[in-house]
Order: C-alpha cells, then structure tokens, then sequence
C-alpha cells in the first residue's frame, strides 16, 4: 500500500514540475500569432482564432489544374502550382508579409514555410519534387534586406518536407524597378534577361519547386522558369505563400 501511495505521488509530483515547467516556457517565449502577434490557444499553431478567421485559405494544392495554374498556361509547362492564401489589401497576410520582407523578422518566413509543407505532406504532386529554389533576390537589395525571403519560406518548407533547398544556381544579375504599378506585358518586359542559371549540371533531369511569397502577374516566376528550362532538362513547379485575388 505504501508503494502505490509512493507511485501516485511520484506522478502527481512529476506532472506538477511539467506543468510548471510548460508555464515558464510559454511566459519567455510565448507562442504568438505570425500576422499580428496576438496570442495563439493552440502549442505549435500559428495563427490567431481572428486572423484564421480573416484569411482566405486556398486548396488549390489539392487540385493540378487550378486558378495558379491557369496563369502560366501555353507559356510554362507546369507539374504544380499553387498559393496557400488568396492575397488581398489590407488583409492580416499583408501585415505578415510586411513584417517578413520590411522589418527584419524572418522567422515569419520560415514559420509560414513549415505550415505549407505541413498542408503538402501527403500531396502525391509533390512526392517526386527533388529541389526548393526561392527565387533569387538582386545582391545589393538582400544586402540591404539582410535575407531572401523567399529563402525563408523555402527554408521553413524543407525543414518539413526534407526536401533540399537549392540556391546559388538561379541567379538575379540585374536590378529591376518597382513592378507595383506595371500590367502583365510591362512585368514581363520589366523581367527580360534579369536571370541567368549557373552550374546547370546541379538541376539537369530534376524536379524543381520554385518559391516565392506572392504571386501576383506571375511575371517574376515565369522568368526564373524559362530561364531554368532553357539552361536544362528539369521540370518546374511553383509554390507561393499568396496569390492576389
């Protein structure tokens, strides 16, 4: 008797200490939401119940042909293509986004990157991916941002998936401007000759998932594509974290 008494206590003890100990953990590094920092309920959960609630989710990845799909059609031969959010002004997506390229907080990216992987898991499109390439960033302004951050959210989606991140082979060896206010022609001249590939070798006959934060034209990815497809035998997929409605 004395024994079971002895054992009840030494779980009561060991549950109180873990308890105690969780408690500490969440008051030094509490676990915030990724667009507005707010208090998430949920361990390991990455948004807020108000920011869940006001952000558009996409399934596109469920589905082959799709409205990410559709926007490279007849001018990039896809294997898959999908956003994990629909984009808008103004929304809690843009806040995070914001945060992520503008105030030095890539930990947003690899965070948003490990929560898509998480979704593709079980994607049957997506077992035979053999490489993640964020699209590359001009040196001068990653200098100045400090990071890609599609590197990031290339980054958070291996750390998940186990897929390699391949960088230093697609290259941005010309400055762009401001494509915020160019239709679709003027982005894709905007893009012409901005990409060149290195050591081809590396992704010749390979799977290649391209990364990015938002799709928007799909000027910028279209570039990086055929830049790749020219340089070698491989195929391309396209992974965004928002596509603008």
């Amino acid at each position: 008797m004395p024994g079971f008494f002895f054992a009840m206590n030494t779980r009561w003890i060991t549950e109180l200490l873990k308890n105690s100990w969780d408690g500490c953990l969440e008051l030094l590094y509490p676990n915030l939401c990724i667009c507005c920092e707010g208090k998430c309920l949920t361990p390991g959960q990455k948004f807020c119940l108000e920011c869940q609630s006001q952000l558009p989710p996409s399934e596109m990845y469920r589905y082959r042909e799709n409205e990410f799909t559709l926007k490279f059609r007849g001018r990039v031969p896809l294997s898959l293509g999908a956003a994990l959010f629909y984009y808008q002004k103004g929304s809690r997506l843009q806040l995070a986004m914001e945060r992520l390229k503008y105030k030095n907080e890539p930990d947003i990216g690899i965070s948003l990157g490990a929560y898509y992987a998480q979704l593709l898991k079980q994607n049957e499109l997506l077992q035979n991916v053999d490489l993640l390439m964020p699209v590359p960033l001009h040196p001068s302004r990653q200098r100045i941002r400090g990071y890609n951050q599609s590197a990031m959210i290339a980054r958070g989606f291996s750390e998940v998936s186990s897929i390699p991140v391949v960088e230093n082979v697609l290259l941005r060896s010309k400055e762009t401007k401001s494509q915020v206010d160019k239709n679709r022609m003027e982005r894709i001249d905007n893009m012409h000759s901005v990409f060149s590939v290195k050591q081809a070798e590396k992704i010749e006959n390979k799977h290649i998932a391209l990364m990015d934060d938002i799709l928007t034209t799909g000027a910028t990815l279209e570039a990086c594509a055929l830049q790749l497809l020219k340089a070698s035998h491989c195929r391309i997929s396209m992974l965004t974290i928002g596509m603008t409605c």
